[in-house]
């Protein structure tokens, strides 16, 4: 079971670590076994008895920390097993298959998962390029590593924030910040802090996609796009992917869906109408991303809102 986070703040029976602590948080918000509208970067998850290797697509940097249980993950001829309280960052948009291996009634699977947006992630790199020391060749997508204190500090944070309006408005982003940093500086991310070694370029790269950002629903080509920022459109589409750890098309898709779900929240408007305003060609295209990026469909996510 996939769910949302919220009214998170119960007191616990004795003081444990910030990982402990999240995972106590977890087990009884899933327990009530409800259903609410996503947040944006995050979800948790709940497997009372193994389940069998499901497909999903990871758009930029995911974390995924596994609470309680274990699971296995496989992206192309790579496979990786995640114990408990260890943390798996998948390092850029792929398609992946995921199993909970390790889930019983009595202690279910619990995991948590937290997708780290493009232009986050770009500015992030940017910011710790310089620790990245030599250019290490990047030559998997995705790897596992152990959480340590600060880490485990910070998800705890977020997952408080999540309680409050206010707190999820203002101190969450500053705990996913704090996330992806740590994560990044990490030995184990050397050779993704690599691939963003030129910042001249890099500095380009963002300003492409604030283009894409204010001109999302108009007809964007790789092409276009290069020649604004004055690159080849293969270099422009080579130093995108590597900054943003996302395709530069895929981007705009991005966009566009986020955008979608804001004004399906603020307007209440027709999905079909959302579609075109957005950028979308067709409202049955339109459903289909946005179902395989958020779960549900358009009109379900206004439903899961209003009620």
């Amino acid at each position: 079971m996939a769910t949302s986070v919220t009214a998170l703040r119960r007191p616990l029976a004795e003081p444990c670590g910030p990982l402990e602590r999240v995972k106590e948080l977890v087990l009884s918000l899933t327990a009530e076994h409800r259903e609410g509208p996503p947040f944006p970067d995050m979800c948790v998850y709940r497997f009372a008895e193994p389940t069998t290797f499901r497909k999903a697509a990871t758009f930029g940097v995911t974390l995924g920390v596994v609470l309680q249980g274990a699971k296995r993950v496989r992206i192309g001829a790579h496979e990786l097993d995640v114990d408990p309280m260890r943390l798996l960052v998948i390092t850029r948009e792929t398609e992946h298959e995921s199993a909970a291996t390790l889930a019983t009634t009595d202690r279910p699977y619990l995991g948590l998962s937290l997708c780290f947006g493009p232009e986050r992630v770009a500015r992030a790199l940017l910011a710790v390029a310089e620790a990245g020391g030599p250019n290490t060749p990047e030559t998997v997508p995705a790897f596992v590593m152990p959480c340590d204190e600060a880490i485990a500090s910070a998800i705890e944070r977020l997952v408080l924030a999540q309680a409050d309006p206010l707190d999820r408005k203002l101190l969450a982003p500053l705990a996913i910040d704090e996330i992806l940093f740590r994560l990044l500086r990490s030995d184990a991310a050397a050779a993704v802090r690599s691939g963003v070694a030129h910042a001249a370029d890099a500095g380009r790269i963002l300003e492409s996609m604030q283009l894409i950002r204010e001109s999302h629903p108009e007809k964007l080509t790789v092409e276009g796009l290069a020649q604004k920022v004055a690159m080849s459109p293969s270099h422009f589409a080579h130093r995108f992917s590597a900054v943003a750890r996302i395709s530069p098309m895929r981007y705009l898709r991005e966009v566009r869906l986020e955008r979608a779900r804001t004004l399906l929240f603020e307007d209440g408007a027709r999905a079909g109408e959302v579609a075109l305003r957005v950028g979308f060609e067709s409202p049955a295209h339109f459903t289909r991303e946005f179902k395989r990026r958020f779960g549900v469909t358009p009109s379900r996510l206004q439903r899961m809102r209003s009620g």
